[in-house]
């Protein structure tokens, strides 16, 4: 069946490892944009770090970003909507992360900002965010929040949020989707949040069911999306939990898998 819209993560599925788009990702979108079907980007990327798609034409105009926390539209640099995270409980949540993890250091995301404690790894990357300072102070000034970020430099992601899943409980969404980063990195948003629900709103909004819907993706922030949509297709070289999920593969996201896929799909 010919998908009625097609979500795609970014990192490691659209982009190739140089994020760069192969050419056959852009004729798939290409080809999309002719029949009409809307071809939405479904991320866990802020609104501030979208400029992979700069030279990306025919996408959707809604991007679902931020692990489903924000949907922005791309070409009129607006948030149309965000779910937005209670401080108080951001601020319970990290002292109760950083009792039962020593090491672990935050940043808070506003999806155009962010802030982080200073000594924080993702610091060594010229394009981190904005400033540095206690988290309290972070919290405060970093409104409204939609994505707390936890990082330590002596546990990978996986063992990372092994050990927060106890502390968070049900209280926030707790994902990642890192594996090649030399620190771990877990993600928080608000209870409930995913890239599922933010591309349900999306889809809401055009009258389309998940049934219709073909959904690709390679870490476990896209697992909630992949598990929604009707059509869900992984890449080869997907996270073992994705992996273990058996969906059907598109292949190698460098060499194109997700537009080869999609040009079969539309075929």
């Amino acid at each position: 069946m010919r998908p009625a819209l097609i979500a795609v993560d970014l990192d490691g599925t659209l982009l190739a490892d140089d994020k760069s788009i192969p050419p056959t990702n852009q004729a798939a979108v290409d080809r999309a944009a002719e029949l009409g079907i809307p071809f939405v980007i479904a991320t866990g990327r802020p609104p501030r770090w979208l400029g992979a798609i700069d030279g990306l034409r025919g996408a959707y105009r809604l991007v679902v970003a931020c692990n489903g926390a924000a949907i922005y539209d791309l070409p009129a640099n607006t948030l149309v909507w965000q779910a937005r995270m209670d401080p108080e409980v951001v601020l319970a949540a990290i002292e109760a992360l950083r009792a039962a993890i020593p090491g672990i250091t935050f940043g808070v995301e506003n999806s155009f900002d962010f802030g982080c404690e200073a000594g924080s790894p993702i610091e060594q990357f010229e394009d981190w965010g904005a400033w540095s300072g206690p988290i309290a102070e972070i919290v405060a000034t970093c409104q409204p929040i939609v994505k707390v970020l936890g990082f330590h430099k002596d546990f990978k992601s996986d063992e990372l949020i092994q050990l927060a899943k106890p502390v968070i409980g049900d209280s926030m969404s707790l994902t990642h989707a890192s594996m090649g980063e030399p620190f771990g990195l877990l993600e928080l948003t608000a209870a409930g949040v995913s890239k599922a629900t933010g591309l349900a709103q999306v889809c809401a909004g055009l009258g389309i069911p998940a049934s219709q819907v073909a959904a690709f993706g390679d870490m476990p922030n896209d697992l909630a999306m992949l598990g929604w949509a009707g059509m869900p297709f992984i890449m080869e070289h997907s996270h073992p939990d994705v992996l273990a999920s058996g969906f059907p593969s598109a292949g190698a996201n460098s060499s194109g898998g997700v537009g080869a896929t999609v040009l079969e799909l539309l075929a």
